[in-house]
């Protein structure tokens, strides 16, 4: 029986960690600290992921607007 929920488990920290990699990965795109938000992700893995997805897309747009 502990095996099944060591299987359980570990495969929910995976998908979790998953999170925190991709949040991470895509604060280091935006030009913000990579385990800052690793963390943040660690306690709000889709609401992190929802946020940097937001303040990427008004990153790229200031990002052209000074190039011009």
């Amino acid at each position: 029986m502990w095996v099944l929920q060591l299987l359980f488990w570990g495969t929910v920290l995976s998908i979790v960690n998953c999170f925190q990699w991709a949040a991470g990965i895509l604060a280091k795109q935006t030009g913000r600290s990579f385990w800052r938000w690793y963390m943040i992700a660690q306690f709000l893995p889709v609401i992190s992921m929802i946020i940097l997805i937001c303040l990427w897309d008004t990153n790229t747009e200031r990002s052209s607007k000074s190039l011009n």
